[in-house]
């Protein structure tokens, strides 16, 4: 593709992430401005500023993914690759921000297929992560769930199977026939950002219900990442949406009640919304001001070539 388009067809990305993330909210803007008139001003930025830190472990730990499979990218342009990316996601189809990233980051030489698989082993620890906590949450009763306990077990127990190194590396190999250089310690990083990303989208949740207090917060944080991980499942639905505020209603009723579970529902839609635009906006200025460090595409050129070569298998034990 000739850069002569690119300009267009970025405007025309751009413009398409606008439309269906209006789209996403038509018919139902005056149940969101009547719910940002109960919610505190304070609360509101407080929860806006923690939703900015969990999505900002996730930019961490596209990274390290990234990184695992050769095509390591500096803070700056690897963060605005990431985040520029992932408004893709507000498009129908789940595979726009990985086409997104995967042209963006190969400017800096880094092969599609690490990009793209990148963005699945991403989204899998979201789900398998989402799924982990809200398994947690319905066994320890912190939510009432509509379906019976043993599923909840059976979900725990599955995602712990397949956050193991070994089974990641697998299904990196097979999903896109590069090898993961991931570890026991690693999985443990990746662990850790995603309970801090979960903690801080649940905390989050507990400004922007100002009914409710902290000792809601483990229902309101699992009741999220259960309907979180539905919807990256939904891949018609441009990020969830509909899907993921339906169950999240569903769960969240007998704790909050139908009419303030879906205000949080929606307000919570448009606090993540308006996250996501911030940070790829912000990443995208920084990286490309005067003076950012600059990437060196011969030498990403030769990293990324000696990751296409065949390897050996990393040995499944600790490192």
């Amino acid at each position: 593709m000739t850069s002569r388009w690119l300009p267009y067809l970025r405007a025309g990305f751009l413009g398409a992430v606008v439309v269906f993330a209006y789209l996403g909210l038509r018919g139902r803007f005056g149940e969101v401005a009547d719910a940002l008139r109960e919610t505190p001003p304070g609360g509101l930025v407080l929860a806006l500023a923690l939703v900015l830190l969990g999505l900002s472990c996730t930019g961490v730990l596209w990274l390290r993914i990234m990184a695992a499979l050769g095509g390591r990218l500096p803070l700056l342009d690897g963060s605005a690759t990431f985040f520029v990316g992932q408004l893709g996601k507000y498009i129908p189809g789940s595979v726009w921000s990985l086409g997104a990233q995967a042209q963006l980051a190969g400017r800096y030489a880094v092969p599609p297929r690490a990009t793209v698989t990148a963005g699945l082993v991403f989204l899998g620890y979201h789900l398998v992560t989402g799924v982990a906590v809200g398994a947690v949450a319905c066994v320890c009763g912190w939510v009432d769930a509509p379906w019976p306990g043993w599923v909840s077990v059976l979900a725990l127990v599955l995602s712990v199977l397949a956050l193991l190194p070994p089974v990641v590396r697998r299904l990196a190999r097979r999903l896109g026939g590069r090898e993961l250089q991931l570890g026991w310690v690693d999985t443990a990083v990746v662990v850790a950002l995603m309970l801090a990303t979960w903690s801080a989208y649940a905390a989050a949740l507990v400004l922007l219900s100002p009914d409710r207090s902290w000792s809601d917060v483990l229902a309101l944080g699992a009741a999220f990442a259960i309907a979180y991980a539905v919807g990256v499942v939904v891949i018609a639905a441009p990020a969830g949406v509909g899907a993921r505020e339906a169950l999240f209603v569903a769960l969240l009723t007998p704790v909050l009640g139908v009419a303030e579970a879906t205000a949080l529902a929606l307000l919570a839609r448009v606090v993540h919304t308006v996250a996501d635009g911030l940070l790829a906006a912000s990443w995208w200025a920084v990286a490309r001001r005067p003076g950012a460090a600059a990437l060196d595409p011969a030498r990403l050129s030769a990293d990324a070539t000696c990751a296409d070569l065949p390897t050996a298998s990393p040995p499944a034990g600790p490192r």
